[in-house]
């Protein structure tokens, strides 16, 4: 693998630079007057610090310490210009101090001038060719300016002076590979080889360049040397097999997969971790979808009672699009032992968006019977509970799930505060439908502590306050909130015109609604629709009250409610 990030040198503490000795009076209230400089400094009144270390600088002129600490000052402020000018004048007293060096680069490289930076290291390491960091630190300077032939020089530089490092050379990949020199990158890797011949990695390591620069005739021959080693290492048929893909080769792509796969001197583990980037590539190409299933189903024929092969076939299923058959395949998985808790969860949320509630209430239910203290099963058997209308099984679920939570003293690494604040919003949601009113509000106030900036609970709130005809003061204020938290949610929208309808304010009413109704959703929205009847038979407009209600009827609202409301030609 190709390593491109900095290797950065571990720098020295910068320590403080001592004045000169102290001979008479005058040098005694120089220092005096340089050390109150530094306490300022260091107790953060850097206006105070620059004045101390300046009027010591009137008194004497050749204080290299004082132009330091004034560098820092200014580095520290984001004055680079400052800071360079200061750390220079440093040097010039005392040209023999690294730390003086290293402030300067630091400051030519923060205000982007990386060559002068460079040329600062390249000046210090004259000066301690022994301070091996500094060569990562002159080399990182000349690349972030682009030199990158000049970074690779001082890279070969230490390496003559240390030997082959593996750092070293994965410092000098990246740069070989911008020059466009694949050549000069594989040899620089070959050298790690060589050195380390029991390490097939780096001929690994050599495999993938090749392959990422489209050199895969080279790339099949750099992994078949590891083969000739290690005739069962996975990465290397796999990579094998994915270089005569890249070739047209299908034949031999198959030949090679069916080797790693089939071969019984390979271990699960390892079959399942090198299926499992082919599950991800297979997600962005479908053409991959039936090589990969084939793949699955023969690590299920080979280990058919392997929790790992009947979910790793599931999860291939799953981002395939044949969710049924992934549901089949989970449902086995999780009636195995040692089941992974995310199995679980996978099979709940694929239940969900299968909306087969009956299923998910059914499994949820075992999943909490094995796993009591797990919170998901509780979460998801109230969510198929409550999409089912048993909202009476949905809250005592809830309610049981909180229980828990107590008993595990509210631990967040079980019940992480965004699935508590889901489940409170569920609770709240339940106990309004059981008219369970003092629960249903508590909930809410407790999803409000957790997230005080809900959009979602704070709409929510206000419409059951709302449909209640209580607190509609609070109802507005919270609705008013949930919408300048989530521009143009027509159900946000709507909330806050019912609450003005509550509140006999028609006209605004009719504002609300109507700017709800221009968001692309609404017209699906049967609540909606109906709200729209009736705030506008309450503005007079009962024709187009009664054509509301009609559309209303048409998208799955309450028929006979709105039936009663045509007939009449009146809101309740």
């Amino acid at each position: 693998m190709i390593n491109n990030s900095p290797v950065f040198a571990k720098k020295k503490k910068h320590k403080k630079a001592a004045i000169s000795t102290v001979n008479t009076k005058e040098d005694i209230e120089t220092q005096g007057i340089f050390i109150s400089g530094v306490q300022a400094y260091l107790n953060g009144n850097y206006q105070e610090a620059i004045t101390k270390f300046n009027q010591a600088l009137q008194r004497d002129p050749n204080i290299d310490a004082a132009y330091y600490e004034l560098s820092r000052i200014a580095y520290e402020s984001g004055n680079m210009e400052k800071a360079t000018e200061n750390a220079q004048k440093a040097i010039d007293i005392n040209p023999d101090n690294e730390y003086y060096y290293q402030y300067l680069a630091e400051a030519k490289g923060a205000s982007g001038d990386y060559v002068e930076a460079a040329n600062v290291y390249k000046e210090l390491i004259k000066r301690k060719p022994k301070e091996y960091n500094y060569y990562y630190d002159w080399a990182y300077m000349l690349t972030k300016a682009e030199k990158y032939k000049e970074a690779i020089d001082v890279y070969n530089q230490l390496e003559q002076k240390t030997g082959v490092q593996e750092d070293l050379i994965f410092q000098k990949q990246p740069l070989y590979i911008k020059l466009g020199k694949v050549d000069d990158c594989i040899k620089d890797i070959e050298k790690l080889a060589k050195e380390y011949p029991e390490q097939t990695r780096y001929i690994a390591l050599i495999g993938e360049v090749y392959k990422s620069n489209k050199m895969y005739d080279k790339a099949i021959d750099t992994y078949e040397r590891i083969l000739a080693k290690e005739p069962n290492n996975a990465n290397a048929l796999l990579s094998i097999s994915e270089s005569y893909l890249k070739l047209g080769n299908t034949e031999k792509y198959k030949a090679y997969q069916n080797q790693l796969f089939n071969s019984d001197k390979i271990d699960i583990d390892t079959k399942i971790y090198t299926l499992i980037p082919l599950i991800h590539q297979m997600i962005d190409d479908s053409t991959m979808r039936p090589e990969v299933l084939n793949i699955a189903n023969k690590l299920v024929e080979m280990y058919p009672d392997n929790v790992k092969t009947i979910t790793a076939r599931a999860d291939v299923l799953y981002n395939s699009g044949n969710k049924l058959e992934a549901q089949k395949a989970y449902s086995q998985a999780v009636k195995m032992s040692d089941v992974p808790t995310t199995v679980w969860v996978q099979l709940y949320i694929l239940d969900a968006e299968l909306e087969d509630y009956k299923h998910l209430i059914e499994i949820s239910n075992e999943g909490i019977q094995k796993n009591p203290e797990e919170p998901y099963g509780y979460f998801y058997n109230s969510l198929a509970n409550q999409l089912s209308n048993n909202y009476q099984q949905a809250s005592d679920v809830l309610l049981k799930s909180f229980d828990v939570r107590r008993k595990l003293k509210n631990d967040i690494s079980v019940y992480p505060p965004q699935l508590t604040l889901q489940m409170l919003i569920n609770l709240g949601d339940v106990s309004f439908q059981l008219k369970n009113y003092a629960r249903s509000d508590s909930a809410y106030d407790a999803a409000l502590e957790i997230d005080p900036n809900s959009a979602i609970v704070l709409n929510n709130y206000a419409y059951y306050l709302s449909e209640r005809d209580v607190d509609l003061e609070k109802a507005e204020r919270m609705s008013k909130k949930s919408n300048l938290l989530e521009d143009d949610n027509s159900a946000y929208l709507d909330t806050y015109a019912w609450i003005m309808y509550k509140m006999k304010n028609y006209k605004e009413a009719l504002e609300w609604i109507e700017q709800a109704l221009q968001l692309p959703d609404a017209n699906n929205r049967a609540e909606l629709l109906q709200h729209y009847g009736d705030i506008l038979y309450k503005s007079g407009k009962i024709e187009k009250a009664v054509e509301q209600w009609n559309l209303a009827i048409q998208k799955g609202g309450d028929k006979i409610a709105l039936e009663d409301k045509i007939k009449n030609a009146r809101a309740n």
